[in-house]
């Protein structure tokens, strides 16, 4: 296992954070420490071609100095600055607002104060905009290179002037206004550095607060950019780990256009096709396993038919052997002569009786064979199957009085016609009564009743009848549940003579059902077993 600090992710993750936190602690020490000066320079730079430009735009001749006052409001709001004319004559200041129009200092040439003019209002010592200018004046007054520059050069000039008395600073400019006979008037403009302190302030301590904050953003970003630049190379080790290991479904990232991106298709390219190759060796095996496995469940199959061929033949054989028997016998004691009168006719009724129970049985084989041979149709017509039920209850009178059962016949409406083959219709009622007797116990019931419900999609009906058997008698085992329906599955494995039945009457009414696309089906109920089917409703149309 690799150590934690030795990962590249964790390498790269603590030399970026690192240069870029020293990076940006420099820029900003570096931006702290030169900030203000620059913000000077460039306010002077700025205060200084305004005024020029202010000069060169307004004052065009004599006499337009007298004009300028009106100028000078919307000057001073957008480069917070005081503005005022020097008259070189007599040293005169003229400031522009409304409220200190003509406010007039005296000085000499070299800017020495000579007097006030006492029919003039005082400079308030509030007005630091006044301040300002007068300062500005007088500080040009002094400096004979900026004099000679403005008066003889014609040139605007600019300074920082600063007050021994307080840490106040102001920005200034003075731009000639040429006559005819000479400069007579200068242009003033006066701007405290005092925000620009106060700002270079409030950035020294907004970058204290902006360099925790962007050191935290460099630890976070650095870690996601070491995540980004590593993951890939940290993958690549985990597919190639799982390679090792014969696990060739592993997949490398390979979308990069580079040197990584280019080793994971590469990776991919060997692992598709040893998984290929595997995969052909599994499903060699499966296909084999497969095979073994249908080959048991024929084997199964085989010996599942083998059983019921031979349950079946030894079903026929019991059920052929009997009657045949005993029509010989009868038959023998007709042809000797041994009875005479009505026992004649006994035993002739026997012999009439097991003949028409080995016809009964071919006859469902038959049937059965057709069914399931798939080449067997139907004759769907309308008919009434309250009618059909009763007939068939009546006809099988002899076999309900025998065992003393009581059959029921509920019909909901007894002249409700379904659409269907009469006579195959016919067979699975014949079929399940035959069924109902077998299982009901002596002196027990079975119950026949019908109900309409909604129609279920059947072209030409209107509805669905249900039809259901009931007879009493113990519930079909939960094994067998799924089985009664296939041929020669019997419940009762006694060939009781008495119970009768070899396992293809529920086979016949199965298919015939399936044929008429019928819902059927039989379920366990209290006291007893109940099969139903469904048949449509004939349209009254």
């Amino acid at each position: 296992m690799i150590k934690r600090a030795r990962t590249i992710s964790t390498k790269l993750f603590l030399l970026t954070s690192l240069f870029l936190i020293v990076f940006l602690t420099v820029l900003m020490v570096v931006q702290s420490a030169f900030f203000e000066s620059y913000y000077r320079n460039k306010k002077k730079n700025e205060l200084q071609d305004a005024l020029a430009s202010f000069a060169a735009s307004h004052y065009k001749q004599a006499g337009d100095e007298n004009k300028l006052p009106e100028l000078f409001p919307e000057f001073e709001k957008r480069y917070a600055a005081t503005m005022a004319i020097g008259r070189m004559k007599d040293g005169f200041l003229v400031l522009g607002s409304p409220t200190r129009m003509r406010v007039i200092q005296v000085v000499d040439k070299d800017g020495n104060f000579i007097q006030r003019l006492p029919q003039l209002p005082s400079i308030s010592v509030t007005d630091n905009g006044m301040k300002y200018v007068v300062n500005a004046m007088n500080f040009w007054h002094a400096k004979s290179d900026l004099v000679r520059r403005v008066l003889d050069l014609g040139e605007t000039v600019s300074f920082v002037n600063s007050y021994a008395d307080t840490e106040l600073s102001t920005i200034a400019a003075v731009a000639p206004l040429k006559g005819e006979g000479g400069t007579e008037y200068v242009l003033l403009a006066a701007s405290s550095l005092q925000p620009v302190g106060e700002a270079a302030g409030i950035v020294k301590d907004f970058y204290v607060y902006f360099l925790l904050l962007a050191v935290g953003l460099i630890v976070v970003l650095t870690y996601v950019y070491s995540r980004m630049i590593s993951r890939p190379l940290v993958r690549l080790n985990e597919a190639a780990g799982r390679m090792a290991k014969l696990d060739f479904t592993a997949r490398c990232d390979d979308g990069a256009q580079d040197e990584i991106g280019s080793l994971g298709k590469t990776l991919n390219f060997l692992s598709q096709n040893l998984n290929d190759t595997l995969g052909q060796l599994n499903a060699a095996n499966e296909q084999l396993n497969s095979a073994n496995e249908q080959l048991k469940a024929d084997i199964e199959n085989e010996k599942r038919l083998e059983r019921l061929r031979r349950e079946f033949v030894a079903s026929v054989s019991h059920e052929l052997k009997t009657p045949i028997s005993l029509i010989g016998g009868y038959a023998e004691g007709l042809k000797d002569g041994i009875v005479q009168g009505e026992r004649r006719d006994e035993y002739l009724d026997v012999i009439i009786e097991e003949s028409e129970r080995m016809a009964s049985l071919v006859r469902d084989m038959l049937d059965l064979s057709q069914l399931e041979s798939g080449k067997f149709t139907l004759s769907p017509q309308p008919f009434r199957i309250g009618a059909l039920a009763e007939s068939l209850t009546d006809k099988m009178f002899v076999e309900l009085h025998k065992k003393r059962l009581v059959c029921e016949v509920g019909l909901e409406d007894p002249e409700a016609e379904v659409v269907g083959d009469e006579f195959r219709i016919g067979q699975v009622l014949t079929n399940l009564l035959a069924n109902a007797i077998k299982h009901a116990p002596e002196g027990g019931k079975i119950r026949i009743t019908t109900a309409e419900g909604p129609g279920e999609g059947v072209p030409g009906s209107n509805g669905t009848v249900w039809v259901e058997v009931y007879n009493d008698g113990d519930p079909i085992p939960d094994s067998d549940m799924n089985l009664i329906w296939d041929a020669f599955h019997t419940v009762d494995k006694s060939r009781n003579r008495e119970l009768g039945g070899f396992g293809i009457g529920l086979a016949i009414v199965r298919n015939i059902l399936t044929l008429h696309g019928s819902d059927f089906g039989v379920r366990n109920v209290q006291g007893g077993v109940l099969f139903y089917f469904s048949l449509p409703l004939a349209s009254d149309g």
